[in-house]
C-alpha cells in the first residue's frame, strides 16, 4: 500500500513539475518595418495580448480604427477561453479608446491573420484587397 502511495505521489511531482517548465521567448511577428500599410497599432496590441499569462502565441493586423487579434493561448486555459477573449479586448481597447477591437480564439481565425501577416511581411497585398480579406474575417469571427 505505501509503494502505491509513493508511487501516485512521484507521478503528481512529475506532472506538477512540466506545468512550471519556463515558457520560450515567444515574439509576434513585427510588421511596422516590413509592411505597406502601418501596423505599429497591431504590433502594440500584439503585445497587449501576448502579455496575457494565459496566451501562448497572437496574430494581429489592423486597418484604420479596426485591430484584428487571435491569439492562441495555452491547453488548459481553454476552458476559460470567454474570459480571456474579454480581458485581452479590453486590454487593448483600453490603449486604443477609439479602435474597434476584433478578437477571436478561433483556431481558424488564427490561420487566416497568419497568411495576412505574412501577405503583409512580404508586400503582397494592396490596402484595398487588405480590407477585403479583413471584412470577410469579421464576418467569421461574428459566427463564432
Amino acid at each position: 500500500m505505501k509503494g502505491l502511495i509513493k508511487g501516485i505521489l512521484f507521478m503528481m511531482l512529475l506532472t506538477g513539475c512540466q506545468a512550471f517548465h519556463a515558457q520560450e521567448d515567444v515574439k509576434p511577428m513585427a510588421l511596422a518595418n516590413n509592411a505597406m500599410i502601418n501596423q505599429n497599432v497591431a504590433d502594440e496590441a500584439k503585445q497587449i495580448v501576448l502579455s496575457m499569462e494565459e496566451v501562448v502565441e497572437v496574430k494581429g493586423v489592423n486597418e484604420n480604427q479596426n485591430i484584428y487579434l487571435a491569439p492562441q493561448v495555452k491547453h488548459f486555459d481553454r476552458f476559460r477561453l470567454k474570459e480571456i477573449r474579454k480581458q485581452g479586448h479590453d486590454a487593448v481597447k483600453k490603449r486604443f479608446p477609439d479602435a474597434n477591437v476584433h478578437l477571436s480564439t478561433d483556431k481558424k481565425i488564427f490561420i487566416e491573420l497568419e497568411k495576412l501577416e505574412q501577405k503583409l511581411k512580404n508586400k503582397q497585398i494592396s490596402e484595398e484587397r487588405l480590407k477585403e480579406e479583413l471584412k470577410k474575417l469579421e464576418e467569421m469571427m461574428k459566427g463564432s
